[in-house]
């Protein structure tokens, strides 16, 4: 398994579990009054998820050529990465919102 589909599908993984992940590190951060701090691990966060969007765009281009079929794991991945990515920046403003 270590096509270039692999390897982009499993590059895709690793960043959007890294993106969602800090996302939430950042939720609880804000939770816990240190907004500094979530906006930091959120600024990580979209720098990760931007990495997997960037390689998803590889993967869908290679797929194009119909040579190999996208890996739908790695997608699903990304996809909720950026949904709780997006989520937890609105929660962090509002929890922003609140302590001022």
């Amino acid at each position: 398994m270590d096509t270039y589909p692999d390897m982009v599908s499993f590059s895709i993984l690793k960043n959007a579990r890294q993106a969602k992940d800090l996302a939430y590190k950042a939720l609880k951060k804000a939770k816990d009054g240190e907004l500094e701090e979530a906006r930091r691990l959120l600024s990580i966060s979209d720098a990760a998820c931007s990495a997997a969007q960037q390689a998803e765009t590889e993967l869908l281009t290679f797929d194009m050529t119909g040579r190999e079929h996208v890996r739908e794991h790695s997608r699903d991945h990304l996809m909720s990465s950026i949904l709780a990515t997006e989520l937890v920046h609105e929660m962090v403003e509002k929890y922003h919102s609140e302590n001022d």
